[in-house]
This record gives C-alpha cells, structure tokens and sequence, in this order.
C-alpha cells in the first residue's frame, strides 16, 4: 500500500493541547472520510497517538499530537507492531474502526 503523507494544521479550536498546539501529524494511507478525519483529530485532543488499522493487519491512518515523534513511529507498517512500539514510547494510543482491504 501506497502511503500518501499529508500534513494538517488546523486552528486553535480543533488542535490537539499541548506541545506544537494548532498543528498534528497525520499520515493517510488511503481515501477516509471527512468524519474519521474528524474522528482522528478529537481523539488526538485526549490521546497522543491515534492509529486506523486495516483488516489486512496495516493501516490506513496514523497520526500523533507530537509530530516530532513520527520519524520514530512512521516506518512501521503493520498496526499492531506501530501500536506497540508506540505504547513502549509512552504515547497513550487511541484506535480508529477497522477498514477492510479491497
């Protein structure tokens, strides 16, 4: 799978608090919707990682409040490894749905 890196800033009121406020880093591996977009961005206001695995055990979305993290985190491609190697970092770690692979 292709991953399509896409950086985000968005304004004061839907930024995520703390370090680097009113930008995030989120990488988007395939076409989401307006709504988990949203979805990634809440949840990131509570959680300093958010992950959308696929059913393939890859992932369609990562993105962390800090993006000065993400040379650490990006390279890995399959979910569960990313979602560990994230926990051992100390990052607290939201999960998106599930998506199917086509």
């Amino acid at each position: 799978m292709t991953r399509t890196r896409r950086f985000f800033r968005c304004d004061s009121r839907l930024s995520p608090p703390g370090p680097g406020s009113g930008s995030a880093y989120l990488v988007i591996a395939a076409e989401v919707s307006a709504r988990l977009l949203g979805d990634a961005y809440g949840l990131l206001r509570s959680f300093d990682a958010v992950i959308g695995p696929t059913s393939d055990g890859g992932w369609y979305a990562f993105g962390l409040r800090e993006p000065s993290r993400a040379p650490e985190l990006e390279p890995l491609t399959d979910s569960g490894t990313l979602m560990l190697a994230a926990l051992r970092l100390g990052l607290r770690v939201a999960l998106l749905p599930t998506l199917p692979v086509p």
